[in-house]
């Protein structure tokens, strides 16, 4: 076409030879050469938005969720309406399917589900926040010489399992609503602390409990050498963690000196009496920054969160195969 174009408006040539020559219908060539059709353009509408527009939006999307601001759809839809509206088009209704379009013309952009997060774990992972963190890790690491010896660096942290957990996708009638499954009436948790080292040998788990008496019952099936803890709402408190460094942790490491344990500063950690005993056994506590345990806590980055969904089938099927039974 754009050939064809060239040699009637300079070479000279009929619209007719032109159109003969390059094998385009006549009547094509020649709305594009008075000017009834522009070329390049596809038929159809007007785009509600120029190719710059859109370029621009998608950029200024990807901009909002970098910094925590993310859109949602129906916000994308209405900042396009505005615009639209501004260009002097009020009767303009945008339907989910430009959105469609859209993304199907930016590729770099897709729906996700937005993790919440707090203000001041936000201006925590600020770069030179982390940055400075693994600075003073790797100096503290080689300061001990410990940064090839990965049997000897330790991470732990706990997690809470519910004996509710949300159900999973089930499979149901087309169209049918208020799908439900029927569970047991617990709110209660069970909390596990787990720790492993860089070399991914991992310790025994302290399971807690929020009971004052034990049954033997809670104990089938464990992992040899579980160490046990109770407490009124099952969750882990200063006690229970010297308890676990006592009992479990300095019997389990290597004798070599000195380890090396990562964790959260939370206060159900970090006391004097743990502080005390760690420096008398040469294990160098190394406390992550506050507010950025969802970044740098290992065992929540890669090990939690196969371990709940895992959790989550074996509950759903318990109560398949025991129905009536919590």
């Amino acid at each position: 076409m754009t050939n064809a174009i060239k040699a009637v408006e300079e070479e000279g040539l009929t619209v007719r030879l032109a159109a003969e020559l390059y094998g385009i219908p006549k009547s094509t060539l020649y709305d594009r050469i008075r000017g009834n059709v522009q070329h390049g353009t596809k038929p159809g509408p007007v785009p509600y938005l120029t190719k710059e527009e859109e370029v621009i939006l998608a950029k200024f999307l990807i901009k909002c969720s970098q910094i925590g601001f993310p859109r949602t759809v129906s916000e994308v839809l209405a900042l396009v309406r505005q615009t639209i509206q501004s260009k002097g088009l009020s009767d303009v209704s945008i339907s989910y399917g430009w959105w469609q379009k859209f993304c199907s013309r930016h590729s770099e952009l897709s729906l996700r589900t937005a993790v919440p997060l707090s203000l001041s774990r936000a201006m925590a992972t600020d770069n030179s926040v982390i940055q400075k963190y693994f600075d003073i890790l790797e100096d503290t690491l080689k300061e001990n010489s410990l940064f090839n010896n990965p049997t000897r660096i330790f991470n732990c942290d706990e997690t809470g399992l519910p004996l509710n957990p949300k159900s999973l996708k089930v499979v149901s009638g087309r169209g049918a609503k208020n799908v439900s499954q029927i569970t047991g009436e617990e709110k209660s948790q069970i909390t596990v602390l787990a720790c492993t080292c860089a070399a991914g040998v991992p310790l025994p788990p302290f399971v807690i409990f929020d009971r004052k008496t034990f049954n033997d019952q809670l104990m089938v099936g464990e992992i040899p050498g579980t160490l046990y803890g109770s407490s009124p709402n099952g969750w882990i408190s200063r006690e229970l963690f010297l308890y676990w460094f006592r009992k479990l942790f300095l019997t389990s490491v290597p004798r070599v000196r000195p380890l090396l344990l990562l964790m959260d500063g939370h206060s159900t950690h970090y006391g004097p009496d743990l502080i005390k005993i760690a420096a008398e056994e040469q294990i160098l506590i190394f406390v992550l920054p506050p507010n950025t345990t969802h970044l740098t806590q290992p065992l929540d980055k890669g090990c939690f969160g196969p371990l709940k969904t895992a959790w989550k089938a074996v509950c759903h099927e318990f109560c398949t195969k025991n129905p009536g039974r919590v």
